[in-house]
């Protein structure tokens, strides 16, 4: 029986992963973080040996070492992107395999970094999973089997939600510090501009959302293989308050000091977030593509929705996981999730789990 390591499994999407393997593989699964009170509060709701917890400190090399000791794979859904690479070496030293949920550009970079010393190691690394990143190329990847010539493939995304504590915003804190917005237009890469704001329609109860421009470092591979001549991804803001306000200030502060107040604005959005957005939770997550089939015009859409944004988060992950755990995926070397899995098996285990999937042309 494989071992499966969650590194923050009692936390938001945490705890869905190990919920959905749980009820989707045969796995043992390990919950695993800081405060043991908690992953051990949490492996006793399952009631049964395939689920155990233990104490891990992700800055501390012997911790590592003692939690990674006889576990096949790990899984990082912590907010802590600053302990990456003490993570992944550890991984390499002890041959255990690595997957992430991280989705800013530098844990790929740093990833990359040892991309050497990942390959010398024999074992299989996947980044940026999940679905922003990791399904963006996925939704493009199965979107080109609809064509004969691929042309134009643009993600939409919108999504509300509830924080469940300051610190599950870090990330999101950093990312708007880090801000870069790129888009592909008629072939060429360029920056994203406010010209650039698209108004799209998600349907139903979400209806029209303003969606911005940015970077995603997983689309650019898989726009030079369909040789693409237009794509990019977009998505929605929060509110007035967070868009306005929050957003605004954390670019100001970081300019004037490089991550300064991260704790202030961690706070300040899960405040804006959790007082101004509308109570209804959903992600609405969309290809919108054209190209063409049988030397005819075709325009795509493949639209995906669920009403809870961490299932929508966890379940991509569980989806490549059960790839993993069937030797579907490459045996070894760094990925991205979006490009190493089975578009069509990873669709229909995302059905399976609850995951609206709809294709129209």
């Amino acid at each position: 029986m494989k071992k499966i390591l969650i590194l923050g499994g009692y936390g938001g999407v945490g705890k869905k992963i190990v919920e959905l393997l749980f009820k989707y593989t045969k796995t043992k699964i390990i919950v695993a973080g800081r405060r043991l009170e908690r992953a051990e509060e949490f492996a006793n709701k399952f009631n049964s040996k395939r689920v155990e917890s233990v104490y891990l400190d992700t800055s501390n090399a012997n911790s590592l070492e003692k939690a990674f000791k006889n576990i096949d794979l790990i899984v990082v859904c912590t907010t802590s992107p600053e302990d990456i690479l003490n993570i992944a070496r550890i991984a390499i030293k002890l041959k255990v395999d690595y997957l992430d949920i991280q989705f800013e550009p530098n844990v790929y970079y740093g990833l990359k970094s040892i991309e050497k010393e990942i390959n010398k190691s024999n074992k299989l690394f996947i980044t940026q999973a999940g679905f922003h990143p990791g399904l963006p190329a996925v939704f493009i990847r199965e979107g080109a089997k609809y064509f004969d010539e691929y042309k134009k493939a643009n993600i939409f995304m919108t999504m509300n939600s509830r924080f469940e504590k300051p610190e599950s915003t870090i990330d999101l804190v950093n990312s708007v510090r880090n801000f870069n917005s790129h888009i592909l237009k008629e072939g060429i890469w360029r920056d994203g501009t406010y010209k650039d704001v698209l108004n799209v329609d998600f349907e139903g109860e979400v209806g029209d959302k303003k969606c911005y421009p940015i970077d995603m470092e997983e689309i650019r591979l898989t726009a030079e293989n369909y040789k693409l001549t237009e794509s990019g991804v977009y998505v929605s803001g929060f509110n007035w308050f967070i868009d306005n306000l929050v957003f605004p200030l954390i670019i100001i502060s970081h300019k004037i000091k490089k991550n300064s107040l991260t704790k202030f604005f961690s706070w300040l959005i899960y405040f804006g977030v959790n007082n101004f957005s509308k109570p209804e939770n959903y992600v609405r997550f969309m290809l919108k593509a054209n190209g063409k089939k049988n030397r005819k015009g075709v325009n795509l859409i493949i639209r995906s929705w669920h009403n809870d944004p961490f299932l929508f988060t966890a379940i991509p992950v569980v989806a490549c996981i059960k790839q993993y755990l069937n030797n579907n995926l490459a045996a070894k070397g760094l990925h991205m999730m979006g490009h190493v899995v089975d578009t069509s098996i990873l669709f229909e285990d995302m059905k399976k789990m609850g995951i609206k999937i709809e294709i129209k042309f």
